[in-house]
């Protein structure tokens, strides 16, 4: 059985980090490492959803920073009010674009023109 879940938690890992940009990679790899040697279930159920929708994986694991509590929490609300969710998913969204769009504004997405 230990075997088992230390498989489950590497495999687990890898594909978080997969999902994750590189400069979250290491500290959700520790998040899920910790949850696997912690809570056993939250694993598995992290696992049904990494084999049945690996978006909503990837949704769940940027929103949740590395934060096991978020992480469970947020799996809570997708399995229980998946509306809900998928509303959080977009204002989180819309979040992320608008930094993004901050971003570009200060000339860095300019069509590579260098402005002084």
């Amino acid at each position: 059985m230990n075997k088992y879940l230390k498989i489950i938690s590497l495999s687990l890992a890898l594909t978080g980090t997969v999902f994750l940009p590189n400069v979250n990679a290491a500290s959700s790899t520790e998040m899920l490492i910790t949850i696997a040697e912690s809570n056993p279930v939250l694993v598995e159920r992290l696992n049904v959803v990494a084999l049945n929708d690996a978006k909503q994986l990837h949704q769940i694991l940027k929103m949740a920073d590395s934060k096991p509590e978020l992480l469970e929490r947020l799996l809570n609300l997708a399995e229980t009010d998946a509306e809900a969710f998928k509303q959080l998913v977009t204002i989180s969204n819309a979040e992320e674009a608008q930094v993004n769009d901050e971003v570009s504004t200060t000339g860095i997405n300019d069509g590579g023109i260098i402005q002084t």
